[in-house]
């Protein structure tokens, strides 16, 4: 089998958890990088992701990245870079992402409309993806097939991201800010944005017409002094929130993405987490899936947000051209990946 030629595009947190997925894969190559950082450019792309060497040099050039003539880039750099995306495409590259907002307009219907416009002079598509948003999502869909009548769906991610050490995301969640501080709503609404993409994904998938996607959310407010090690919190600042995206339908919640988000347990109210995920339908019959990790494994990882986008390269690769979603592709599996050994 013809390994797949893959570029990925920055080593963040994700980023790397891509490249240790890609190195060994038995149905893909990776045969470049982009970097972002000017201090990665010119290391090898092993030593950026925490593994041995691979012989594969980051760089900042995207012609001689596009020169090597990549069948996919998997692009998970922090904020979008229209330009490049536009490139990607156009030069008939397709592209995989983490970056969910882009599954529809989540930027915006000009963005949305100049990559689909991309992706048809390319001939090439535009996946994105992740944990949750992305392939909670795909779940919910095939425990929907066992029904006979669907009432309501629901999913919900709850964790402790202590574990998770990214202050740049935290704060720009809200994390840190006073619970008061008007601000914090629309932060955290911002960076919700790709569950509202998720709710009109599934909606289609599901043949329903939404009125409006709303948004709530509450806070919870650190009750002592905190060092994380990667950040401090103060007494009385934001520590972790909960909230509801909700598609409303015929006046009613019909697809809800819920979450329960917490740093660490030092906070009022405290909320209980699940440390995974809960897919609920409510239906005839109703559905209950859970998702949870095993042993030390933390699905606030980075590991679980990447691979669903690196295993859906092959189904990417050959779809029709244009922004692709769950229903325009086979369903994502971990082929391949039996008696795969470790990186």
């Amino acid at each position: 089998m013809s390994k797949l030629r893959v570029v990925q595009w920055t080593t963040g947190k994700t980023g790397t958890a891509a490249v240790r997925g890609l190195v060994g894969h038995p149905a893909l190559e990776l045969v470049g990088c982009y970097a972002y950082s000017p201090e990665k450019v010119g290391r090898d792309v092993g030593e950026l992701a925490g593994i041995a060497p691979i012989g594969v040099t980051a760089t900042d050039d995207v012609e001689a990245l596009l020169a090597l003539k990549p069948d996919c880039v998997a692009y998970m750099a922090y904020r979008p870079d229209f330009d490049q995306l536009d490139r990607i495409l156009s030069a008939g590259v397709n592209i995989v992402s983490t970056m969910y907002m882009l599954a529809g307009a989540g930027y915006g219907e000009d963005v949305r409309d100049r990559l689909a416009a991309a992706c048809e002079r390319g001939r090439s598509s535009l996946y994105t993806t992740g944990v949750y948003p992305g392939h909670m999502g795909m779940t919910v869909l095939a425990a929907s097939a066992m029904c006979t009548r669907i009432d309501r769906i629901s999913m919900l991610e709850s964790l402790d991201m202590s574990g998770y050490a990214n202050e740049r995301m935290f704060r720009a969640m809200s994390i840190g800010l006073d619970p008061d501080d008007p601000a914090a709503p629309g932060m955290i609404e911002v960076n919700c944005g790709s569950f509202k993409e998720q709710i009109r994904v599934l909606a289609q998938a599901l043949a329903i017409e939404l009125d409006e996607v709303r948004f709530t959310a509450e806070f919870a407010a650190a009750t002592d002094d905190v060092d994380f090690g990667f950040m401090k919190l103060e007494k009385g600042q934001i520590s972790g929130f909960k909230g509801v995206i909700a598609g409303i339908s015929g006046g009613r919640s019909v697809i809800e993405c819920r979450f329960v988000w917490k740093v660490g347990d030092q906070m009022t109210p405290n909320w209980p987490v699940e440390d995974g995920y809960v897919l609920e339908i409510e239906g005839d019959p109703g559905v209950q899936v859970r998702l949870a990790p095993i042993g030390s494994a933390h699905f606030a990882s980075a590991g679980p947000t990447a691979m669903p986008a690196i295993n859906a390269i092959p189904h990417v690769v050959a779809a029709a051209p244009g922004i692709v979603n769950h229903g325009d592709l086979p369903f994502v599996t971990g082929r391949h990946l039996l008696n795969r050994e470790n990186v």
